[in-house]
């Protein structure tokens, strides 16, 4: 041993590094080693994939045998697209043993999805995943609800309609309760259903008291009722017993079942009554309406008495029966995945809403059971009234039941050390995320201790902030581009603040275009202007660019790409188009081509909307571009930040901090490690 590595020993020994040691002499190349790694680790963490693999390749170059090295550079292989290089990476430290059992795991989901033996069933077993009861044995929570939804505002939440508690019950993702809202003075007469109608408001259906209540869920008459439609009567804005009540697809209109009156009556969501649908022309009318549920340009309405499912346009014209047998006491309804869900007594049937095949969805089986109404919720489960039970039951895909939670740690961060900070997502097997967990949902491992106080400092169901990456496709006509740059402003348009845009050129090559201070994006839409009729784009080259500008955001993220022609023959021979969409992927990154016209689309572009939770748009739509802006608002993501005091010891910088986490939802479960350094002293 040289003196030069005899100095080194010497300063691993007085400085306490971290870093694996398996012998007492560390050489020069396993040192530089070590330090590409630590650097490699920081980048990963600091969303930057590029600079992390660099890093991890030359570390493994120097030091081929160190598997915790090997295991980073799979997962920076992962992050950057290479899924198949990742994969190889982790097999081999399989095959060696050198591989936790979460890495086992987490490799072999990877080989099922490459391989193409990932793909859900197409006709899922739906299961029990757990109930709500409304009495514990001491107490009443609820009392024979009628329905059970979400508010549709990304908390996870449910709120329950007491119909004998002459209450709505709000719960948390885990069943735990919020708040009772009791309408104020005079309460609720029966409350049967309730849906939301925006600007944090609810519209309830009070069968006794025979009107509709308007209920602020927010400000200091939080719960109270702050408008009432209708009233007792015949009139045509009157009810005898309202029920069930369905939202039309835009949220503008809200659908009725009167009871009493044996109508349905359509409202504006401000609380003007449009019409009813009744007796006319070839029908004959209700005998029992109940459960509602709109559909495109479609109304379904099933009548319980008749054991029918009629079917109307949505000016109420009576275009002809659905089901006329095969039914018994058809309730509640909902449209699920393009199809009607119908609640009939213990059961729940599937309907096509074109050809009327019917199918046995989910059951609850024996015993006193009476399905009033079935909705999904936020988080990929189907909550199910039963009105006879007293229960409020969530039914989940078998597949996603035992194909567990996935969770990705995607930064953790000790620049502030010894707080430590991770951000994560969670998903079920179906991608759905998982929304609204609370602290009691997470078991954080700083090392092999178990954090006892961790702090959720943030989560993307409070947050609507967004980070954008726009590139603009050059290479078609000076109008189509000129016409593609007035859907770049109608988008640009739709920021608020808090947002993030970034621009992307793409001339001869993709670059990145920088306003300056106190500057506007004037000079961007001339260049553009100016490059009209430009060669085809490098697509593959492009969203690169674009990723990796916004993949350190945990704010929503997309890049918006507005397209002239589809891409050329070469547009993806740089890094390809699987590794493309997956980089976007596993970054959390959404992909929304915006196309001139049907001559401009591409199925590469649509392959990697659809790979991303993404979808394709059209210029001259209706919404307008800044459609696709709103739709990125409004996804959920899934997504946490939280934050602890660590009480170990960073080594000056240079000792590993492995950190890991166990997320359980309910009767799901998934785990993740990852692992960062402090800043260097």
């Amino acid at each position: 041993m040289d003196i030069s590595t005899k100095l080194f020993t010497i300063t691993v020994i007085l400085t306490g590094l971290g870093f694996p040691i398996w012998s007492q002499d560390i050489s020069l190349e396993s040192m530089q080693s070590l330090n590409e790694w630590r650097w490699g680790v920081i980048a990963y963490n600091d969303g930057l994939p590029g600079k992390a693999l660099l890093s991890m390749e030359r570390a493994v170059s120097l030091n081929p045998a160190d598997p915790k090295i090997r295991e980073w550079l799979g997962w920076t292989y992962w992050k950057s697209g290479l899924e198949s290089a990742a994969l190889d990476v982790w097999e081999r430290l399989i095959e060696e043993g050198n591989a936790s059992a979460f890495l086992q795991s987490r490799a072999e989901r990877l080989q099922r999805r490459i391989s193409g033996d990932d793909e859900l069933p197409t006709e899922d077993e739906w299961i029990p995943l757990t109930a709500f009861q409304g009495e514990d044995g001491q107490s009443f929570k609820f009392q024979h609800p009628t329905a059970a939804r979400g508010l549709n505002d990304k908390s996870g939440s449910l709120v329950i309609v007491s119909y004998s508690g002459r209450e709505l019950i709000h719960l948390d993702v885990n069943g735990s309760l919020i708040q009772r809202y009791e309408g104020g003075l005079g309460g609720l007469g029966q409350p049967f259903d309730m849906v939301p109608i925006g600007n944090g408001r609810v519209l309830v259906s009070e069968f006794q008291a025979d009107r509709l209540s308007v209920l602020t869920l927010e400000g200091l008459n939080k719960g109270y009722r702050v408008e009432t439609w209708g009233g007792p009567g015949r009139g045509d804005d009157k009810f005898f017993g309202p029920q069930y009540m369905a939202l039309s697809p835009d949220g503008y209109y809200v659908y009725i079942s009167d009871w009493g009156n044996k109508r349905v009556s359509k409202w504006q969501n401000n609380g003007s009554h449009i019409l009813n649908f009744t007796v006319s022309g070839n029908f004959s009318g209700f005998q029992g309406p109940s459960g509602i549920a709109a559909f495109g340009e479609k109304v379904y309405i099933a009548d319980s008495i008749g054991a029918r499912i009629e079917v109307f346009d949505t000016a109420g014209n009576y275009l002809g029966p659905l089901i006329t047998e095969g039914l018994n006491k058809p309730e509640g309804m909902t449209i699920f995945n393009g199809n009607l869900l119908v609640a009939d007594g213990a059961n729940i049937y599937q309907v096509d809403t074109v050809s009327g095949e019917m199918s046995q969805f989910a059951s609850l089986g024996g015993g006193d059971h009476r399905i009033t109404t079935v909705f999904p919720d936020e988080n990929g489960n189907l909550a199910v009234s039963d009105f006879n039970a007293n229960r409020v039951v969530l039914l989940t895909p078998l597949s996603t039941l035992y194909g567990g939670l996935e969770v990705t740690l995607h930064r953790v961060m000790a620049d502030a050390f010894p707080s430590i900070f991770v951000d994560f997502s969670v998903e079920d097997r179906a991608g759905n995320p998982i929304i609204g967990l609370k602290k009691k949902n997470f078991r954080f491992f700083d090392g092999n201790s178990e954090v006892g106080n961790p702090v959720i400092d943030w989560e993307s169901s409070s947050a609507s902030s967004v980070s954008i990456a726009v590139a603009v496709d050059t290479a078609g006509s000076a109008a189509q581009v000129r016409a593609l740059l007035r859907g770049l402003d109608d988008v640009m348009n739709g920021l608020k603040t808090g947002d993030e845009l970034t621009l992307i050129e793409t001339t001869k090559n993709p670059t990145l275009f920088e306003i300056p201070a106190g500057g506007s994006a004037n000079d961007f839409f001339q260049r553009m202007r100016s490059a009209a009729g430009n060669k085809a784009v490098s697509w593959d080259e492009t969203l690169r660019l674009a990723a990796n500008q916004i993949a350190p955001e945990r704010n929503r993220k997309a890049v918006f790409a507005f397209v002239t022609v589809p891409p050329s023959s070469t547009a993806f021979d740089t890094y390809g188009l699987v590794e493309t969409a997956r980089l976007l992927a596993n970054n959390g990154i959404v992909f929304y081509p915006i196309y001139t016209d049907e001559d401009s689309v591409s199925r590469e572009l649509d392959y990697i909307a659809a790979e991303t939770k993404g979808e394709s748009f059209f210029l001259n739509q209706p919404e307008g571009s800044g459609f696709a802006l709103t739709r990125l608002r409004d996804m959920k993501a899934g997504r946490y930040t939280v934050s602890w005091k660590s009480s170990r010891d960073a080594g000056f910088g240079r000792t590993y901090l492995p950190v890991s986490l166990e997320v359980i939802y309910i009767g799901k479960s998934g785990r993740a490690e990852s692992g960062t350094f402090a800043p260097l002293k």
